[in-house]
């Protein structure tokens, strides 16, 4: 589908961190990031200099039943055999304490200049050919947020290139640590389409065309995805919950959007 727009850097990290389940680098603290309810915290690569998102914050580290960081990785995992722009995540052990019960995870930065869609639009700096230009991927998103159970999206988990073309509005989606698991609860469990939520055009036929990538992939690549998170990101029984309705809506996408 090709709905991707990174930069060649930054398409070489998306290739690497999709190909590894863990960061075999040293990450440092970089101190709070000040937003969000996950606490994330800014870290930096010892190595390349690098900047990356790591949650959950050390409020959140003790969760045990919220696997957050094993649906950052798989919601990127998963929209890249979708050719979508889910911000590159890897997961994160090494130098973890005892009580980040369930992981972290690093999300890279999209754009090398980048702001939330709230933020931009403030700004004035989303013009409404920009805003018409980022319908075809708005709808893409909302088909493969149906998939993943993320019900907590909003228009301030989109990030926008600044230094977008003219005409053409890059952006990339961040935040999806309450979806999969944290919605199925069980292997057969219903959940809503994903509405509307960003201030863009839908495009029909584009949403049709997702629905239709995503039913045509393999099984056995989705389940490759997931099986290979493995613990202390995701137990057993969550990751079989995942599994099973991944597999299930993905032949269903159609009839549970009404498209």
């Amino acid at each position: 589908m090709g709905r991707r727009t990174y930069s060649a850097l930054q398409a070489r990290l998306r290739d690497e961190w999709f190909g590894i389940v863990e960061t075999p680098d040293v990450w440092i603290d970089r101190g709070p990031m000040n937003d969000g309810e996950s606490q994330s915290i800014r870290v930096e690569n010892a190595a390349t200099g690098m900047m990356g998102v790591a949650k959950p914050g050390p409020g959140k580290a003790a969760e045990e039943g919220h696997y957050r960081a094993a649906h950052e990785k798989l919601a990127f995992d998963l929209a890249y055999l979708v050719h979508l722009p889910v911000a590159p995540v890897v997961l994160w052990r090494d130098q973890a304490p005892d009580i980040y019960k369930r992981g972290r995870s690093i999300s890279a930065w999209t754009f090398e200049q980048s702001l939330k869609w709230d933020e931009a639009q403030n700004r004035g700096l989303i013009t409404p050919v920009l805003r018409e230009s980022a319908g075809p991927i708005v709808s893409a998103m909302r088909v493969f947020h149906t998939w993943i159970a993320d019900t907590d999206r909003k228009s301030d988990h989109t990030q926008v290139n600044v230094d977008s073309p003219e005409k053409s509005l890059e952006t990339a989606f961040i935040d999806h640590g309450n979806s999969l698991a944290f919605v199925w609860k069980s292997a057969d469990h219903p959940t809503p389409p994903q509405a509307p939520y960003m201030p863009a055009p839908e495009h029909s036929d584009v949403m049709i065309e997702t629905a239709v990538f995503i039913t045509g992939l393999e099984d056995g690549e989705v389940s490759r995805v997931v099986n290979r998170i493995g613990l202390p990101y995701l137990p057993a029984d969550p990751k079989a919950h995942i599994l099973a309705n991944l597999l299930a809506r993905k032949r269903n996408l159609r009839a549970i959007l009404g498209i």
